[in-house]
């Protein structure tokens, strides 16, 4: 004969009884475990924010944005500064640096310090990354309470602007036409575009420039391929040069099927 198989119900082992003030309870409790904490709304907190127009070439300001939750003015000391940084975390060269003895923050106010980060410090050291580590380490000293806030920016590159010259069908000819402007104050040399794209180029294609780009120059150059599939499909461009590397840029070509 089959053995018979019967249920029995254990839910009593690890569940209070339905409805019961035990079970309230234990609701309660996994509520309040689950509930973030509130934030320090009745102290002082700091965040640190960017500013619009971070692009590589320039100076730009980046603020320490410190509020004060408290009915009372908060007397506080405050440093300030910037490095440029690898995506590895090796800390690079100093580029903003402030150091105030004091700063008041108004009850119930806010207080914003900027801080310039200067290109001519950055730009030596600064990796293909374009990362920089801002720290600002806020002391108030009645309470002896130290308040920290990090943040890594990115530094934008310039833009590379493709265009396509040609009818996109399979097996012709295509143009892409490449334009960047040289944002620094310097000039670049050994510069060079490379294109390729899965389906569109045959491995990479290099364009070497033969003089330097000048500051705020615009530079143009156009490189030929012709696709050897059909459908969507993605064209990469990289610049290098002495100053600037790793600048990318992407242009999606639909590519029509060969014509019967």
């Amino acid at each position: 004969a089959l053995p018979i198989y019967t249920r029995d119900d254990i839910t009593h082992n690890y569940k209070y009884p339905e409805g019961s003030a035990e079970e309230r309870a234990a609701f309660k409790k996994a509520n309040h475990e689950n509930t973030p904490p509130p934030s320090d709304e009745n102290g002082v907190i700091m965040k640190i924010k960017v500013s619009e127009g971070m692009n590589k070439g320039r100076d730009f300001d980046v603020y320490a944005v410190i509020n004060n939750n408290t009915d009372r003015d908060r007397d506080c000391s405050l440093k300030f500064g910037a490095r440029t940084v690898s995506n590895t975390g090796v800390i690079g060269d100093e580029c903003g640096m402030k150091d105030l003895e004091t700063v008041i923050i108004p009850a119930y106010g806010e207080k914003i310090e900027p801080l310039r980060i200067q290109y001519e410090k950055y730009s030596s050291s600064m990796t293909e990354e374009n990362l920089i580590k801002v720290v600002a380490l806020l002391y108030e000293k009645d309470s002896n309470d130290v308040i920290l806030a990090m943040r890594d920016i990115y530094v934008k590159n310039p833009d590379i602007k493709i265009r396509i010259l040609g009818e996109p069908v399979q097996k012709k000819k295509l143009v892409a036409e490449l334009s960047m402007k040289n944002p620094l104050s310097e000039p670049l040399t050994g510069c060079s575009f490379m294109v390729e794209g899965v389906g569109l180029t045959n491995g990479q294609t290099v364009k070497h420039l033969d003089c330097p780009i000048e500051p705020q120059q615009d530079v143009k150059v156009r490189i030929d391929f012709v696709p050897q599939q059909c459908g969507l499909r993605k064209l990469v461009v990289d610049f290098e040069s002495d100053r600037l590397k790793s600048v990318k840029g992407y242009r999606n070509v639909i590519i029509a099927p060969l014509p019967k």
